[in-house]
């Protein structure tokens, strides 16, 4: 009997040894005959290719799962935000507000107020103190910090469900998109990512606060991912951090991805290649880094030790960049695939300076719709131009309220199957971070339906509105005047925000200030009036308050290169946020900004 189950037993590890040792060719086959990156060694191109593939297969589970929840919408929204309830029923925000009377989503919004932040700050303040399940009977993990693009940055908990949910139906659902799409950008060839490492603060009983954005200490696992070395990460100071990621991305002819947060920081990254590519050429051609860096002598040397002098890249890059930066993205990166990272709302005209300038022929893809309360929707459509968001329908328990009644205190909200093609929305969300029926400020348009899920386009946030006389102008109609503007002016624009005249104390009918910073500073004759005048054809209640001589013309102004580089180094220094989530605020709300700015006029 023993003999026979020794002859079984050796059968089966036989068997096991075969079909292990066979795997393991297909893998090993398939790695060796994939575009790979010049830094790649076998060991980081065969994890590269197993992250690929664990990824497109989760993501595979992930949409199989979207397209049933997508059949069921009504049914997959109340078990969220029932389960929801229960979980949270025996916290101090759940007895105070009423969740044992909650048994279905009408007693919910009878029960529950629309809420702002403010609401919720008693109950973060004793988070910051150290009561953790207040609101949440799960603790939460960091106290995550808002943007603070439409005002100021706000404390939002953030607890395991955020991460978990973000990755599973977002960063996962994207890698199937892009295998479904275009199989042939999921290579091995590594990814520029720039992003930064956040200095982090604790609370005094060691919670920690910061964004809860993509940054290098929540990417760790996948640092084979990237073309920068994980010592770089180190690096907390963004000039340095970035002439970094730029140093081992040109040294990676074989490139695959430029990817970031946002579009802004991709803009940014290519300026400062303009500006610096001599240095960054001479660092490959001698293998070190610039020494006028300030750079930690320990990450350096570390840095260092895995350089070495490539003078024929240098070559190669030089004669390229002495030829000037059109197209400069392909011709230094021959095969790029695309630029992954958000181009809508305060970022399209990152975007729109990028594809004109650096990167005219490089596909981009902005996947993910998403905020510090967590993830919204996903891209789906990689091919599209402009990009659309499949809403998630077991991410957020969603409401919805029409544009028209966004000025109400209480007005009704509507349910995610109940929007309509065509009609934009205020967005609301119940999380499970401790978050309900908040009102979070984004507008969104449904542009179509993936079976029963709106897929929408986003709009603008509520806080980036001009109001000088209640003709509430959205950052998206104004950008469309100051684009058809730019055209008459003939000139190319690398930033711009507006102000309500009353924080720079001039005039006396209320007005609009528009800083512009230009490309070519020497292009000065920027006629207010042509602006004004397209704002009125575009905005028709604009043009009766002008009419009437409610709103005096607005005033463009044009300020000195750079100074949108140090407004945002001065925003970021006097607020929480980070380097991965900051936005330009196309509505400067703040004196001492907008005195800043005034300051810089030229």
């Amino acid at each position: 009997m023993l003999s026979k189950i020794a002859t079984v037993v050796k059968k089966v590890a036989l068997t096991g040894t075969v079909l292990g040792g066979g795997a393991c060719a297909v893998i090993f086959y398939n790695v060796g005959t994939s575009k790979w990156s010049e830094s790649h060694t076998w060991s980081s191109a065969t994890r590269h290719y197993l992250t690929n593939k664990f990824m497109v297969g989760l993501g595979f589970i992930s949409f199989r799962q979207l397209v049933k929840q997508s059949r069921n919408v009504r049914e997959v929204q109340t078990n969220l935000l029932l389960n929801n309830i229960e979980n949270n029923k025996p916290t101090e925000y759940g007895r105070n507000n009423g969740f044992d009377q909650i048994m279905s989503i009408d007693d919910f919004r009878r029960v529950h107020p629309l809420t702002r932040f403010p609401h919720y700050q008693p109950y973060v303040d004793k988070i910051k103190n150290g009561d953790l399940l207040v609101m949440t009977s799960d603790p939460p993990l960091q106290l995550a910090v808002t943007s603070g693009t439409s005002g100021q940055s706000s404390l939002l908990p953030t607890t395991n469900h955020i991460f978990t949910r973000f990755f599973l139906s977002g960063i996962a659902l994207l890698f199937q998109r892009l295998n479904e799409t275009h199989p042939e950008w999921v290579t091995l060839q590594r990814s520029m990512k720039l992003f930064y490492t956040p200095r982090w603060k604790y609370t005094e009983h060691g919670l920690r606060i910061g964004p809860n954005s993509s940054n290098p200490d929540t990417a760790q696992r996948i640092y084979h991912l990237y073309s920068t070395p994980p010592p770089a990460y180190r690096i907390l100071s963004e000039p340095e951090a970035l002439y970094v990621h730029l140093l081992f991305g040109l040294l990676d002819r074989n490139l695959g991805i430029i990817e970031s947060n946002f579009a802004s920081t991709v803009y940014t990254g290519f300026k400062t290649l303009e500006d610096r590519w001599e240095d960054l050429v001479k660092d490959i051609d001698q293998g070190s880094i610039n020494p006028n860096l300030n750079i930690p002598m320990d990450v350096r040397q570390e840095i260092e030790a895995g350089m070495k002098p490539n003078p024929l890249r240098a070559e190669e890059l030089r004669n390229e960049f002495l030829q000037g930066f059109d197209n400069i993205a392909r011709r230094i990166w021959p095969e790029l695939n695309l630029i992954l990272c958000t181009t809508t709302g305060t970022m399209k005209m990152y975007k729109k300076s990028l594809m004109n300038k650096y990167c005219q022929d490089v596909p981009t893809y902005s996947p993910i719709y998403g905020a510090t309360e967590g993830l919204l929707g996903v891209n789906l459509y990689p091919n599209r131009i402009n990009p659309v968001y499949c809403l998630i329908p077991d991410a957020q328990f969603f409401e919805f309220i029409r544009k028209c009644d966004t000025d109400l205190d209480r007005p009704e909200t509507l349910l995610l199957h109940q929007l309509e093609k065509g009609e934009a929305y205020e967005v609301v969300v119940t999380n499970g971070s401790g978050l309900y029926r908040y009102r979070m400020g984004d507008v969104v348009q449904v542009e179509e339906f993936f079976n029963e899920i709106p897929v929408v386009r986003f709009l603008h946030r509520q806080g980036q509105m001009l109001n000088v006389h209640g003709e509430k102008i959205s950052e998206e109609i104004f950008y469309k005047s100051l684009q058809r503007a730019e055209k008459e002016w003939n000139v190319s624009l690398r930033d711009y925000t507006t102000a309500e005249n009353v924080l720079s104390g001039t005039g006396t009918a209320p007005h609009y200030l528009v800083f512009l910073e230009t490309e070519d500073p020497s292009s000065t004759d920027l006629n207010s009036g042509l602006l004004d005048k397209f704002l009125i054809e575009d905005h028709p209640v604009y043009q009766s308050f002008r009419v009437k001589g409610s709103i005096d013309e607005m005033q463009v102004i044009q300020v000195k290169p750079g100074t949108f580089q140090k407004l945002r180094e001065n925003i970021l220094a006097t607020s929480m946020a980070s380097n991965n989530q900051f936005k330009v605020p196309r509505v400067m709300r703040k004196e001492e900004h907008v005195q800043f700015l005034l300051s810089n006029k030229i």
